[in-house]
């Protein structure tokens, strides 16, 4: 019996080692899940179009375009709801989400 306890707290103790964080890294539009490597058409398309600008004043359309030497990254800010952290899409040169974070201010 109690080898079998061990057992279970092992599979267990793999089980959690082994899981991806969900939401780090993953931001949830309808039944889609947008991830690093997705591509921003297909962010427009599941979450729509962003809300706002995410941090600077250069701002077209709800898309902010930062400029740093040659590298180009759009950041879209998207608010999700009553209750939920707004979300912002960073979009690289290459047109794929490099990155997704959540802002630690609710709506």
């Amino acid at each position: 019996m109690q080898s079998m306890i061990k057992l279970t707290l092992v599979l267990a103790g793999v089980g959690l080692v082994c899981a991806r964080p969900v939401g780090a890294e993953t931001l949830r539009c309808g039944w889609a899940l947008i991830q690093p490597g997705d591509d921003a058409r297909y962010v427009l398309e599941q979450c729509g179009e962003p809300a706002s600008e995410a941090g600077t004043d250069s701002m077209e359309h709800g898309i902010t375009v930062y400029r740093i030497g040659t590298i180009r990254a759009d950041r879209w800010l998207y608010h999700r709801g009553p209750g939920l952290f707004p979300a912002i899409v960073t979009i690289a040169e290459d047109g794929r989400v490099a990155d997704i974070q959540f802002e630690r201010v609710r709506d």
